[in-house]
């Protein structure tokens, strides 16, 4: 398991005054070194010039690569990568006290987790491992809260969404809104029985509706379209895993540094990687192993968390997001069945404003909070940079 830990740049008399935020990306298999680093809130963009938005400024950040077998992290016998969610979340915590030997300056301080699209689902069952960790005292961090953006959390909502949200932004008429909504409840119906892998494959032969129905809407941010040409003979699966894996719109990259050469070059020679150790070779493994559990939902996690323990939930979405779409997300969230349910229901939704600018809404009920962010798509902190601000501050006071 590879991290990559970046200290704060903060005017603040010692690195460990400032929390420590885990960034974890989606897929599964995406890489959280490479696409979190340097496509999203790192220090340095593809180009590897300054970004001004950078979390470094305000955090502690600690860039993890899993499950094993994503980017940096390798395993030599394929046994070991991950099944289930909950594989995942030990391998974490077993990452983390390795962590905390290694840093122990890092030991009490505040630690958050936000994680994007698979990244957040991860975060769910890692929360709860962790907290189990700290209360057996195994591990000696101090877990404050979890951030769940634009999250795959029920993924079953999220694909029978895409068709009504599609056909809402006039991106369908009602014979394409149709043909998507079919597929979406064949992948509905598989997961029902039971048939968890054939539902997952299902969800990606909805994705290809969509794509047909579109003509090639980017699923990551809906006022784009995808910069690639597919064939009528594409394979579905292959290419919404691959979609997932990037965890980004499909976009032109001529004017910056391919990130896989630079990950496999510059990078890989500065952190001194072993040879032998290509980043992201074993990437599309990881989502294949993972396939059977890819349907799944981790709301009782969720609602496990919020009743058992003291954390901060946070759910933040950008809303032309299409994957993870926030219809889909609102469905669970008025679904779960905890103690304060009712307070965050009747909670009032306020806007959010950055520079006299709306940057969205937030609803807070004791400690779940859900974020709207405006002007927004998949991956909130580089569409958004104001309104992520927003929500880092209501978690950690910072941002």
């Amino acid at each position: 398991m590879f991290y990559w830990l970046f200290y704060t740049t903060a005017n603040v008399p010692e690195y460990t005054d400032r929390p420590l935020v885990v960034w974890l990306q989606g897929g599964p298999g995406g890489s959280s070194t490479g696409i979190g680093n340097f496509e999203i809130l790192g220090p340095l963009d593809l180009s590897l010039q300054e970004r001004n938005y950078t979390w470094v400024k305000n955090f502690n950040v600690l860039f993890v690569d899993n499950p094993v077998g994503t980017g940096y992290s390798y395993t030599e016998d394929a046994k070991y990568l991950t099944k289930t969610n909950d594989e995942i979340a030990l391998d974490f915590v077993e990452l983390m006290k390795g962590f905390y030997q290694d840093n122990p300056t890092f030991e009490g301080v505040p630690l958050y987790i936000y994680g994007q699209s698979y990244g957040g689902k991860m975060a769910v069952d890692m929360a709860i491992r962790m907290k189990e960790a700290e209360k057996n005292g195994s591990i000696k961090s101090n877990l404050k809260g979890i951030a769940m953006g634009n999250a795959w959390i029920h993924p079953v909502d999220a694909t029978l969404t895409w068709g009504p949200l599609l056909l809402a932004a006039g991106l369908v008429d009602q014979e394409g809104y149709e043909d998507i909504q079919a597929a979406a409840r064949e992948a509905e119906r598989l997961f029902d029985e039971g048939h968890f892998w054939n539902s997952t494959m299902q969800w990606a032969a909805t994705q290809r509706a969509v794509f047909r129905r579109t003509t090639n809407v980017d699923f990551y941010n809906i006022l784009t379209k995808m910069t690639v040409n597919l064939p009528d003979n594409f394979n579905a699966y292959e290419l919404a895993r691959d979609a997932m894996i990037r965890d980004m719109p499909y976009r032109s990259t001529r004017a910056e540094l391919d990130l896989n050469t630079l990950m496999n070059t510059k990078v890989k020679e500065a952190l001194d990687i072993p040879d032998h150790v290509t980043w992201g070779s074993q990437r599309d493994d990881v989502f294949d192993t993972l396939r059977t559990d890819f349907m799944k939902p981790v709301t009782e996690g969720i609602e496990k968390l919020l009743n058992e323990t003291d954390l901060i939930l946070t759910k933040y979405n950008g809303n032309l997001d299409l994957i993870c779409d926030t219809p889909g997300q609102l469905l669970w969230v008025d679904r779960l069945n905890w103690v304060r349910a009712e307070e965050f229901r009747n909670a009032p939704r306020l806007p959010i404003w950055e520079n006299n600018r709306l940057e969205g809404y937030y609803k807070s009920g004791g400690n779940f909070r859900f974020f709207w962010i405006n002007v927004a798509g998949h991956s909130v902190p580089r569409d958004n940079p104001a309104g992520t601000s927003a929500f880092l501050r209501d978690m950690t006071s910072f941002g």
